[in-house]
């Protein structure tokens, strides 16, 4: 994976291949969650999906969100 193809996401902090999400500064899960958007249909590998490379990390607040 190319460093210039990668981004980190604002809110959970991992990385994630930028044209996986509709926006430009949260990976596709935290989009999904805080704003809507398609999610990404995780297939994880190694610690990480395999098509947008988000690591499954979530910050408390999307934790809370969640509960």
């Amino acid at each position: 994976m190319k460093d210039e193809h990668l981004a980190i996401c604002d809110e959970c902090g991992s990385e994630f291949v930028r044209a996986t999400s509709a926006m430009t500064n949260l990976c596709p899960e935290c989009a999904h969650i805080l704003y809507g958007y398609p999610n990404c249909n995780h297939v994880f590998k190694n610690g990480r999906c395999i098509y947008c490379y988000w690591n499954g990390q979530k910050s408390d607040y999307i934790k809370g969100l969640q509960e």
